[in-house]
């Protein structure tokens, strides 16, 4: 079993880094081999439009959203995580989402039709976690996020949102309801045999 946390903060060991981390120690804590990408460390350019196919690459662009791909192509579970920023994702998550464009192109078919293509066949379960203050809203960020999960080819199984109203960094490490929930959601998604408990939104505040 291979999980892979794809932060999309910019602060390493802030909430969304914190709770990310504890998803992948749940996992671990199972046997999973796991690894954590800080998206704001890649060099990732944003995704031009080009309007050709870069099949049998998943872009023209050769940089380091090939980390990413990877991830995407080999692991068995995606932990994404993103600060709401504006009512959406993070500029560093939204890089990686509009890069996953060519994951699902449109394309004309054999028979003269046109319609979207799969191109990532491994199908994966996926958690997204959400950091946000007490007067910011989730609604739009998982609008965004359904479409990541679509064209990546994953299973939305758990989704943690934390609301917080203090400025600490990193302040979730103090909430041991909060930080416990994401090791569970670890834990399930580690284990095989077991169904996957989709819960649509674990909210929680400090």
């Amino acid at each position: 079993m291979k999980v892979c946390g794809l932060v999309g903060s910019p602060k390493k060991k802030g909430n969304v880094d914190l709770l990310v981390s504890q998803v992948l120690k749940g996992a671990k804590s199972e046997g999973a081999e796991t690894r954590k990408i800080y998206i704001n460390d890649l060099s990732i350019k944003p995704c031009q439009s080009c309007g050709t196919d870069p099949y049998p690459k998943h872009c023209f662009f050769d940089d380091d959203m090939k980390l990413v791909y990877d991830a995407l192509e080999s692991c068995d579970a995606i932990v994404l995580g993103s600060p709401v920023y504006f009512d959406t994702v993070s500029a560093q998550t939204k890089l990686v989402i509009d890069r996953i464009n060519c994951l699902m192109p449109y394309v004309k078919r054999s028979d003269g039709s046109f319609g979207f293509e799969r191109r990532m066949k491994k199908r994966k379960k996926g958690v997204f976690v959400a950091v946000a203050g007490v007067s910011q809203e989730f609604t739009t960020i998982l609008t965004t996020i359904k479409g990541f999960i679509n064209w990546a080819n994953i299973e939305l199984v758990d989704t943690i949102l934390y609301s917080h109203d203090d400025n600490e960094v990193g302040g979730v490490k103090s909430n041991k309801e909060r930080m416990s929930c994401a090791f569970d959601v670890g834990i399930r998604i580690a284990r095989k045999n077991e169904s996957p408990k989709s819960s649509a939104e674990n909210k929680g505040r400090k």
